[in-house]
């Protein structure tokens, strides 16, 4: 086995929550480089957002109109992770991927069947524990506000 890199933590900002017709989107970056990722770059990929939750046609699941988006700028591009819970408790995703040679061109990525890396997992581990705590063990009258307001700002 050869890990090319020692492990160091990166910084994990939440942005906004982000709201887009019908859905309300959580928004973070994270960065492998000491500048979050530009406006430009957060810009172009609010405008693809419209695009990609049209996946959640292909599930015939249940859909409540939260997501998570996770910008994520790493040493192969910007990474877009796009995450949406559905049937209750499962978590749909979408990663897509703008390489260096272009960056304005994201192309989807997890066909190829990744998921997500050990930091934008600290950030969906800690989306889950929100989701089980404020919407699923109150599932008589899930209260989504709270889940919405909870963000993640720390170095993983």
């Amino acid at each position: 086995m050869r890990i090319q890199q020692k492990y160091k933590s990166r910084a994990v900002r939440f942005l906004e929550v982000y709201p887009l017709g019908d859905w309300r989107i959580k928004v973070y970056t994270i960065t492998i480089k000491d500048a979050f990722v530009d406006l430009k770059t957060i810009e172009l990929i609010k405008s693809k957002l419209p695009e990609w939750l049209q996946q959640k046609e292909n599930y015939g699941l249940e859909t409540y109109g939260i997501a998570t988006l996770i910008i994520h700028k790493g040493k192969e591009g910007c990474f877009a992770i796009i995450n949406w819970w559905i049937d209750e408790n499962m978590l749909q995703n979408h990663v897509y991927l703008a390489g260096t040679e272009t960056p304005d061109e994201f192309s989807v990525y997890s066909d190829k069947g990744i998921m997500t890396c050990v930091w934008e997992m600290a950030v969906l581990w800690y989306e889950r524990n929100l989701w089980v705590k404020y919407v699923l063990k109150k599932h008589k009258q899930p209260d989504v506000e709270s889940y919405l307001n909870k963000h993640l700002n720390a170095d993983v």
